[in-house]
């Protein structure tokens, strides 16, 4: 049986809620990748920057996480502006590989600032990044910060390409036959995942957002990949190149 990684945030219900057949194994973003560098996983719905970091062993399968404008869960609190944050700390949760590195890109090449130091939420810092269902109860709270930007947003708003956030995988030795046969298997998942956006809204208000609101924010999402989520993935690997080159050292994963 397949060893299929599950993100277990409310942004993933669709590919999951119908999916049998396999052993689901639920870990943060930042943990999945962690388990597929270790031969833990056979697929899974990796974080972007675990995606290409472990290319070479992987073969990508045509479904992910993206969206075309606000994401509503991968967000940066803050009391000031990003363009007032040069000289900030970033408070980082640890549940992330792709977003903070996103913000990473979109705080030097778009709003021209940069940071003084990077750390884990908690500690003390001028603004935090938080991701998935914990994003959202945050967004939801009447004592959420002055300026909250959506990455997702403001990643759309300055390249035009959809933010993508996780790219399916599969480990490049599973065999064909049975790598066709789990990607039609998801392929078909999915499609009832999201006809069954309804039901997932009314059982999942568990994050602060109502019925609405939860099918709002689940028909907001990319999941199949076509070739501007390819564009995505290649303008985001050149950026990211660019700000490690001008960085003079690899940005690192966290």
């Amino acid at each position: 049986m397949l060893r299929i990684g599950r993100i277990p945030y409310l942004n993933c219900e669709p590919f999951f809620t119908h999916l049998t057949g396999v052993e689901l194994v639920s870990h943060t973003p930042r943990a999945l990748g962690q388990a597929m560098a270790g031969g833990g996983l056979d697929a899974a719905p990796l974080s972007l920057v675990d995606a290409l970091r472990l290319e070479a062993m992987l073969v990508p399968l045509p479904f992910g996480i993206a969206t075309r404008g606000p994401t509503r869960s991968v967000l940066l609190f803050s009391d000031r502006p990003p363009s007032s944050l040069d000289g900030a700390v970033i408070g980082v949760t640890g549940e992330t590989s792709t977003s903070v590195e996103l913000l990473r890109v979109l705080l030097a090449f778009k709003h021209h600032v940069e940071p003084r130091a990077w750390v884990r939420s908690g500690k003390p810092c001028d603004a935090t990044l938080l991701i998935g269902d914990r994003a959202i109860r945050e967004a939801t709270s009447p004592r959420r910060a002055a300026h909250v930007l959506d990455i997702g947003g403001d990643w759309h708003e300055w390249t035009g390409l959809p933010c993508v956030f996780a790219r399916w995988s599969m480990r490049a030795a599973v065999p064909d036959t049975e790598r066709r046969g789990f990607e039609t298997a998801l392929g078909d998942a999915l499609d009832r995942g999201i006809q069954a956006i309804p039901a997932i809204a009314a059982r999942r208000r568990d994050t602060g957002f109502d019925e609405g609101q939860v099918a709002s924010y689940l028909n907001n999402f990319i999941y199949r990949f076509g070739p501007d989520e390819d564009r995505a993935i290649a303008e985001f690997r050149r950026l990211r190149a660019r700000l490690s080159g001008e960085a003079g050292e690899e940005v690192s994963d966290r």
